[in-house]
C-alpha cells in the first residue's frame, strides 16, 4: 500500500484510515517506558482534535471545561493569534480525564521544570515510528504535523464543507471572500462538534478493527 505521507505531495496523500493507531487511542496514558511520558496522550489529541502540536503541549487546565467538552485557545496560544474554541469528542474528553493532574496550570508540564510544559518529542517520536506500519511495513518521513493534514484529508472525503475543516484547525477560511470574512462572525462551534464526533467514531472503529486483526495492537 502506497505511503500516505510520502511521495511529491505529502500534504495531498496523508490518510489516517491507513495508519494503525494500535492502543494509544484508547484513553489510557501510555507508561513512562512505552513511547515517553505525556508523548502518548499529546499523540492522541492531535489526532482527535487537529490542533497544532505545540497548542496541544501547551493545553492548560483552566482552558478546559470536561463537563461541557470544550478546550478554549487565547489569541497568545494560536499561531495566527486568533482565538478558537475547540469542542471535544467523548474520546478526546476521556484523555485529560486519564491524566493525573501533578502540575496545576499544563495538563502535559514539563519534566523537572513545573513553569513550563512538555517539549520532549523526540524521544517519544523515535519510540512512536518503531509501532506505525501500513500492513506491517515501517510508515517512514511522517511528521507529527502529518496528523493535522490527516484528519483535514479525511473530513474532506467525508464531504464536510471546507469552510468548518478550516475552522476546526483555526485556519484562514480560504474558502471565505474578504467580505464573508468581515460579516461573517458565525463560529461553527455545533458543527465542529458534530464532525469531531464522527471523527473520533471513525478512529474508535479504527481501534477496535485493529485489535480484531491482531489482539496484540489493542
Amino acid at each position: 500500500m502506497e505511503n500516505p505521507v510520502s511521495g511529491p505531495d505529502r500534504q495531498a496523500q496523508a490518510s489516517g484510515e491507513r495508519c494503525r493507531t494500535g492502543g494509544y487511542m484508547d484513553g489510557r496514558e501510555p507508561e513512562p517506558g512505552d513511547i515517553g511520558y505525556s508523548f502518548g496522550s499529546i499523540v492522541k489529541l492531535l489526532m482527535l482534535t487537529g490542533q497544532r502540536r505545540t497548542e496541544v503541549a501547551a493545553m492548560r487546565w483552566s482552558e478546559l471545561n470536561l463537563e461541557a467538552g470544550t478546550w478554549e485557545l487565547s489569541s497568545d496560544r494560536t499561531k495566527n493569534e486568533e482565538p478558537t474554541l475547540i469542542p471535544l469528542s467523548t474520546l478526546a474528553v476521556s484523555v485529560p480525564q486519564s491524566v493525573p493532574k501533578t502540575n496545576d496550570t499544563f495538563v502535559f508540564p514539563a519534566r523537572g521544570n513545573e513553569r513550563s510544559h512538555f517539549s520532549g518529542y523526540a524521544k517519544g517520536k523515535k519510540a512512536l515510528d518503531g509501532k506505525v506500519n501500513i500492513d506491517g511495513v515501517a510508515l517512514e518521513n511522517w511528521t507529527l504535523h502529518d496528523l493535522r493534514r490527516t484528519l483535514a484529508t479525511n473530513l474532506g472525503r467525508r464531504q464536510v464543507l471546507p469552510h468548518v475543516i478550516e475552522h476546526i484547525l483555526n485556519y484562514k477560511a480560504a474558502s471565505l471572500t474578504h467580505i464573508g470574512e468581515i460579516y461573517n462572525l458565525y463560529t461553527y462551534v455545533k458543527e465542529k462538534r458534530e464532525v469531531l464526533q464522527m471523527w473520533s467514531n471513525h478512529i474508535e472503529w479504527l481501534i477496535k478493527q485493529a485489535a480484531e486483526m491482531d489482539p496484540l495492537a489493542a
